[in-house]
């Protein structure tokens, strides 16, 4: 339901004629798409998909401030509260773990105070129904946002890049903090396919600044296809998926590290494909992979059946069919060499734990 056809109902019936108000219309739509995520999750589990996103639109308009709406308020929220109890419970019974990702105008560090107040009533009421459907308040239920926010060379004339990407940070933990218990215990940053924040700036900035100045070091969501288009360049040499992806994996510490995979389209390689033409990297680590390909549950079918393949014949795992065309490889600019500088002098002040050791022996780093 759009804004404006809500506000399009709601001028319809305000004569107390008729029962079926714009509220009452959108309860139903919710409790719909409450049940219709009770049969995904079983669907889920039935075809050994154990994991799951919950989608951002389950609840439409409800964070909108102009239109005053609170779920406390429907007639039906003995029944909405029921329906979210039944998705934690065929979740825990059947071992699907689920996450959330809002969407991305839900900007942390913007320079516009109204936009960072909206992000956080977003994220607040997220948590909120993920509280309601009884998922734990930490990493295995994690809420997944962007950094959104770049350097812009016009506002940096006196600035480093180093002390632009301080700032974000800065910036980002101050919205942070203002957020629920719920969000910042779930709280996960994504690398980006543009702009300053490829995998190398994210885990320098988001995990190790973040951690050293504010003792919070934020656990790094890992999407290959953003690594892909927008590739971290240390020493002149492409950092590999496989060195991102198990410094990102340290970073998650006990918890099951939740990272996306995907393919990029082949007229538009930043766009998701409806299939992916490589399987999964294997790297003997316990990860879960959300599948951000078209085709959903016949993409997922199609990696599964690659995996199960390898099982049996031991071998590289199969080409596509003809039908699935492979994205080509696109001429991506040279990125900017990260300052050996600043990671020393991020290394220097890191004693929390061994996480950014690990890191530098991944990127083959010796400080």
């Amino acid at each position: 339901m759009t804004r404006k056809s809500f506000l399009h109902w709601r001028e319809k019936h305000t004569d107390g004629k008729n029962n079926f108000s714009a509220e009452t219309l959108l309860e139903q739509r919710i409790l719909h798409n409450l049940k219709i995520t009770s049969k995904i999750l079983k669907h889920c589990a039935i075809n050994d998909i154990f994991h799951y996103r919950l989608s951002s639109k389950l609840f439409p308009l409800i964070t909108d401030t102009t239109l005053n709406l609170s779920i406390e308020n429907f007639n039906n929220f003995d029944s909405i509260k029921a329906e979210l109890k039944t998705i934690g419970e065929i979740a825990k019974k059947h071992g699907v773990t689920i996450s959330i990702h809002p969407d991305q105008f839900n900007v942390l560090a913007s320079k516009r105070s109204d936009v960072v107040q909206k992000t956080i009533r977003e994220l607040n009421f997220h948590a909120k129904i993920m509280d309601m459907i009884g998922l734990p308040k930490d990493y295995s239920a994690p809420i997944n946002i962007h950094p959104s926010v770049t350097i812009h060379k016009s506002t940096q004339e006196e600035k480093t890049d180093d002390e632009g990407l301080r700032e974000i940070v800065d910036k980002f933990y101050e919205g942070f903090k203002q957020c629920d218990e719920g969000v910042r215990n779930r709280l996960v940053v994504e690398n980006e396919d543009k702009g300053c924040w490829n995998c190398g700036n994210l885990f320098m900035y988001f995990h190790n600044y973040s951690g050293t100045r504010y003792d919070h070091f934020f656990p790094l969501t890992y999407d290959n296809l953003h690594d892909y288009c927008n590739p971290t360049i240390f020493q002149e040499e492409k950092v590999t998926q496989e060195q991102n992806i198990q410094a990102f994996a340290g970073t998650w510490k006990k918890d099951i590290p939740v990272f996306h995979y995907s393919w990029g389209r082949e007229d538009k390689f930043r766009s998701h494909a409806d299939f992916a033409a490589e399987n999964i990297p294997d790297l003997d680590m316990e990860i879960t992979w959300e599948c951000e390909l078209k085709q959903k549950d016949y993409a997922i079918e199609q990696l599964q059946n690659w995996k199960e393949e390898l099982k049996r014949e031991n071998k590289v795992a199969p080409k596509p069919k003809a039908r699935i065309k492979p994205s080509p490889k696109p001429k991506l600019r040279p990125k900017k060499q990260e300052s050996p500088e600043v990671l020393k002098k991020l290394a220097a002040t890191d004693n929390h734990d061994d996480v950014f050791t690990s890191y530098n022996h991944v990127y083959g780093i010796n400080m």
